[in-house]
C-alpha cells in the first residue's frame, strides 16, 4: 500500500470483475456477524458514489473494464481507495495472459494474438493516464484470501495495524516467463491444440487435432508438404461437408505454418498457451 489515507471508518462497495465467487464468498462472510468487520467502522454501501473504497474480485475480465472503469469514476475523488482481493485481482492469477483477460493496448503490439496480462492494475494505469485521480492500492492475495487476511488488509487502511511485510514487486524485466524446452513436434502440437481450444472448446478439440495431425504426416512425405497440406485439408473440408469443421482446419494449416516457419528461423513467436 502507498500512501496511507487518514481514515478512521471506511465505506465500502463490492465490485467483481470477473472471479469465480471464491473471493466473492470470503468478502461476505467478513461482513457476517461472525467476523462483523462493522465494528471496525466498515460498512458495505450499494453505490460507488457513497464508497471510500472499493473491494475488487476476479482477475478485470473484457468485459468487465468498461463496467470496473465508470465504477471506480463514480467513486469520490477522495480517497478511492482501491483494495485487490484474491490473486487473480492482483495479477490475473491463472488468467494471467488468458484470453478473456483485459490487456493494456500497447504500442507496436497490436492484434488479437498479444497475451494479455490481468490483474487491477491494468485498469488502475489506464485510469492514470486519464487523469483520474486512484488513490493507495491495497493487494491481498490468495485463492481465496482468507476471511483473516481481507480484515488485517483493510485493519491497515484504517490504521488499526501497521505492515509486517515490506514491499515488493514483480515484474517481467525481472522475471521473464520461459516456456520450457521440449521437442518440436510437441511444442507445435500444444500451440495448435491451445489455439484450437478458443474455437471449439475442451471437447472436441482433441479429435479435431489428431486429423490435422494425420494430415501434416501425410503432407511431410511429399516433396512439397505446404502444397501437400493445403491440398489435403481442403479435400478433407469439402469431405466433411461442415463450414465449421473446414474452418479449424484451414485455421490451424495456417497456425502450424506460422509455428514451424518461426521455430525454423529461430524467431520469437507467440504461443497459444
Amino acid at each position: 500500500m502507498s500512501g496511507k489515507p487518514k481514515l478512521r471508518s471506511i465505506w465500502v462497495f463490492h465490485l467483481n470483475t470477473g472471479s469465480c465467487n471464491g473471493c466473492d464468498i470470503e468478502i461476505i462472510d467478513v461482513l457476517t456477524p461472525f467476523y462483523d468487520v462493522e465494528r471496525f467502522g466498515i460498512k458495505l454501501v450499494g453505490s460507488p458514489r457513497h464508497a471510500h473504497a472499493l473491494l475488487v474480485s476476479g482477475p478485470l475480465t473484457r468485459q468487465a473494464y468498461y463496467g470496473a472503469k465508470e465504477t471506480i469514476k463514480a467513486m469520490p475523488p477522495e480517497p478511492r481507495v482501491i483494495v485487490a482481493i484474491g490473486t487473480c485481482t492482483c495479477s490475473g492469477g491463472i488468467f494471467y495472459n488468458g484470453y478473456p483477460v483485459y490487456r493494456r493496448p500497447e504500442s507496436g503490439r497490436e492484434g488479437s494474438e498479444y497475451p494479455r496480462r490481468g490483474g487491477i492494475a491494468e485498469l488502475i494505469a489506464d485510469l492514470r493516464d486519464e487523469g483520474e485521480k486512484v488513490g493507495p492500492v491495497i493487494y491481498i492475495p490468495g485463492c481465496p484470501p482468507r476471511p483473516e487476511e481481507i480484515i488485517y488488509g483493510i485493519a491497515q487502511l484504517v490504521g488499526l495495524v501497521e505492515k509486517r511485510l515490506s514491499y515488493q514487486e514483480y515484474s517481467d524485466e525481472f522475471v521473464r516467463f520461459r516456456l520450457p524446452e521440449g521437442p518440436v513436434e510437441e511444442r507445435i502440437r500444444l500451440t495448435l491444440r491451445e489455439r484450437l481450444r478458443h474455437l471449439v472448446g475442451y471437447l472436441d478439440r482433441e479429435k479435431i487435432l489428431e486429423d490435422f495431425m494425420s494430415l501434416v504426416k501425410e503432407a511431410e512425405k511429399n516433396e512439397n508438404p505446404r502444397e501437400e497440406l493445403a491440398r489435403l485439408v481442403k479435400d478433407y473440408a469439402a469431405k466433411c461437408g461442415d463450414v465449421r469443421l473446414g474452418f479449424c482446419m484451414m485455421l490451424l494449416e495456417r497456425e502450424y505454418w506460422r509455428v514451424k516457419d518461426a521455430l525454423d528461423a529461430g524467431k520469437e513467436f507467440v504461443y497459444w498457451l
